[in-house]
This record gives C-alpha cells, sequence and structure tokens, in this order.
C-alpha cells in the first residue's frame, strides 16, 4: 500500500508523535524516510545537525476499526 492511500487516522497517530531528539548529540531530529508495512508504519529520522550522524528509528502500529 502507497503512503497516498492511507487514512487520515493514521496522520493523526503520527503527529502525535513527540519531537525526536539526537541520541548521540541532543540536537533536533527530523523526519527523513517513512515505509507502511504489515500494518504497520516505520518511520526514519536523522539528526539536524551537519556533523553528526544520529538516527532513530521508530514503529507505529495502525489500529483501524472499533473495539
Amino acid at each position: 500500500m502507497e503512503w497516498s492511500n492511507t487514512s487520515n487516522l493514521m496522520d493523526e497517530i503520527l503527529s502525535m508523535d513527540a519531537e525526536r531528539l539526537c541520541p548521540e548529540c541532543g540536537a533536533t531530529m527530523a523526519e527523513f524516510d517513512r515505509l507502511m508495512e504489515d500494518g504497520a508504519v516505520f518511520i526514519w529520522y536523522a539528526c539536524t545537525r551537519e556533523d553528526c550522524t544520529g538516527q532513530w528509528l521508530s514503529k507505529k502500529a495502525l489500529r483501524m476499526g472499533s473495539a
């Protein structure tokens, strides 16, 4: 499934994500890439500092429907 075909619910879940700080230098991280696979969204973050190579991977399960 392509990212453009996902629902607004997924956007809301992802927007609740707290600001990421680099585990190596403490600078703010920015979203670098995202992939949807098997009902989960994987988001790669990269450090915004030019000389730092810090990265972070976040996995979010998509819960659609009522419980």
